[in-house]
This record gives structure tokens, sequence and C-alpha cells, in this order.
């Protein structure tokens, strides 16, 4: 059997519900690597918040921070294959100015682990505080002063629905953005056109040596969409969404049932 590149969506895959990864599953992945399969990661969060579960599965491969607009080697100090693909500040603050106009519970930056908030208010997530030490609340416009990795905005359903559609007609060559839509936070989150998964997941496999065919990739949402496609071997959570276990080359079972474990067992005789 050709060694694998096995690649992990972090929340709603890998992770349970209570963000923990089970023992199955932790156990399985190390068997993996024993056997001469890489396991590396590729979220939408930041380094500083998925860091401790790429310490937790003592990874030592790239990881894939910001649904692909970042790309790095937390072991190494130099990594000539790493990029950074941020959005241009002046974007940012013409999206800074139109939002003005929304009674919006928040908003947010993030320069790579850098946050900026306009509010201290309990509108975003606990994990925006973590992995920081100081983050910067006031005038987000004022306060950035270098192109962003990401943009946030937060609020009701109908308010963001209107952001997005202004995003679509008049910056869908500029940005790409998702909604947080089902999540207790609602949220519009928006990257650099044309950045998502894949592209750091193609990074990887040019630098670890593999081939497109030999890449396993596990994801749950829609922003694991291209990374499912491009993968030699698209697997679907059982609690996927309709549109991820529509384009997945496989549905294995949930985050909540060890579905990647089971699925690697099977398939890589583990």
């Amino acid at each position: 059997m050709s060694k694998k590149l096995i690649v992990l969506d972090l929340d709603g895959t890998t992770l349970r519900d209570d963000l923990t990864i089970s023992s199955h599953t932790k156990k399985t992945l190390e068997k993996a690597r024993m056997a001469g399969h890489e396991v590396m990661i590729a979220t939408g969060r930041p380094y500083r918040i998925s860091g401790l579960y790429y310490e937790e599965l003592e990874l030592t491969t790239p990881i894939v921070n910001f649904n692909g607009a970042v790309f790095h080697h937390p072991r190494l100090t130099t990594f000539a294959d790493g990029y950074h693909h941020a959005i241009d500040l002046q974007v940012v603050r013409e999206l800074l100015d139109f939002a003005s106009d929304f009674p919006l519970d928040n908003i947010a930056a993030e320069v790579q682990d850098n946050v900026f908030l306009k509010e201290r208010n309990n509108s975003v997530p606990d994990t925006f505080h973590l992995g920081t030490e100081n983050i910067v609340f006031g005038n987000i416009r004022d306060a950035i002063q270098t192109d962003p990795t990401s943009l946030l905005f937060f609020g009701k359903i109908d308010q963001l629905d209107l952001i997005s559609k202004h995003l679509d007609e008049s910056l869908a060559n500029v940005i790409s953005h998702h909604t947080w839509g089902a999540s207790a936070w609602p949220a519009v989150e928006i990257i650099k056109f044309g950045i998502h998964k894949a592209i750091g997941v193609q990074a990887a496999a040019k630098t670890l040596g593999f081939d497109r065919k030999d890449i396993i990739a596990f994801g749950d949402e829609t922003n694991d969409l291209q990374m499912l496609d491009y993968a030699g071997t698209g697997v679907a959570m059982g609690n996927a969404a309709e549109s991820v276990k529509n384009i997945a080359n496989v549905i294995t079972a949930s985050n909540q049932d060890d579905g990647i474990a089971l699925y690697l067992e099977e398939n890589l005789n583990l």
C-alpha cells in the first residue's frame, strides 16, 4: 500500500462536540503515523487555537490555518514553502465603512494570531480570547495597519444576509466569504479571494512528496468542499452537511462515533 497523507479538519470532524479528541481516534492516528503515513491538520481556526491539538497529536507536519489563508510549519523556525494570503487593507477599510451602517453585535479582525475586536462583549466565541495575551479593542479601522488574514462581522442573520449580498455584488472578485449561520454566534467570515483549504493541502502535498491520489481528507462543513474534492479520497463525516456528503467519495461515521478511526482502520489495515 502506498503511503497516505491524512488531512484532518478539526471542528465537527476530528473533534467531538465537547472539542476533545477521543482516545480511539488519537490511537488510530498514531498507528497510521507509525505505519509511515503522514497526518496533518487543515482548519479554519488560527494556529493559536489549533496548536494545542497539533501538539496533542504529536504532529511533525505543516498545518493549514484560516481555511487556507495561512500555511506554515510549527516545528521549523524558517519554512520556505510557507505563505500568508491576506486581504488588502484598503478593501478591509472599505468593508468596515460599509458595515458601519449596520447595528452589528461585533466586528473582529485577525492578523494571523493577533486579534482586533470592536466591542468588549460576549458576542464572539470564547476561542477568540485564547492563545493571545493582547487583544486590541476599539476602532478596528484605525488599529489595523497591515493586511489582515480575516475579517468577521457578527450580528443577526438578516443583517448578515445583506452584507453577504453586498459582498457578492461588489467584491466577488476580491474576497471570499462564508456564513456561520448555524452557530451560536452568527457571522460572515471574509478572507482573500480564491482562498480555500485545498490550496494549503496542495502546498503540503508538494512539500511532503505526496501525489494527489494518495491524499485522504476528512471534513464536515462547506469550507471543506474544495479540500475533499481535491483529495484523492474525500471522506465526509456522518454529521456532515449534505453538500459535503454529495461531493465526497466516502461517508464515514460521525465525529461523535470515531468516524476517522473507523475509516482508517478499515482502509489502511491498522
